[in-house]
C-alpha cells in the first residue's frame, strides 16, 4: 500500500467521469461508498470519495477542502499514539467494508490525513 491522495467530492458522478476521462477506467468503483481507485502497477495513485461517505467516518466539511493524503502505516495504533495531543480527528476503528483499519489526523498546516493498514483477510 503506498502514499495517495484521495479526493473528496460533493458530485461524485461528475468527478468519478473528470478523472475517467483524465487517467481512464479506475481500477475499482463501490458505488455505496462513493469511492474509486485509479491504480498503476498494482497500487492506488489516486482514490475519489464521496463527501458524505468521508463525513460518515470523519468530521470533515466543505471548508476542510477536497483532498486528504492517504498514508499506510504498519500498526494504526501505535501511530496515532506516537502523534501530539490534539492531532487527532477520528480515532482508529475498523472499517471492514473497506478492508482497513484507519484514523484521521489533522497535520500542522490543517491538511486532512488517513492512517491505515488492511485488515486481516
Amino acid at each position: 500500500m503506498s502514499v495517495h491522495p484521495r479526493v473528496v467530492t460533493d458530485d461524485f458522478p461528475a468527478t468519478l467521469a473528470f478523472y475517467t476521462a483524465l487517467l481512464g477506467d479506475p481500477e475499482k468503483v463501490v458505488g455505496e461508498f462513493e469511492y474509486a481507485s485509479f491504480d498503476a502497477g498494482g497500487e492506488t495513485v489516486l482514490a475519489l470519495l464521496g463527501r458524505r461517505a468521508a463525513e460518515a467516518v470523519l468530521p470533515i466539511g466543505r471548508g476542510d477542502g477536497g483532498v486528504l493524503v492517504v498514508v499506510p502505516v504498519p500498526d494504526v495504533d501505535a501511530a496515532v499514539a506516537a502523534l501530539p495531543a490534539g492531532t487527532v480527528l477520528a480515532e482508529p476503528a475498523d472499517r471492514p467494508g473497506w478492508g482497513v483499519r484507519s484514523a484521521y489526523l489533522r497535520d500542522p498546516e490543517g491538511n486532512v490525513v488517513e492512517v491505515q493498514s488492511w485488515l486481516p483477510r
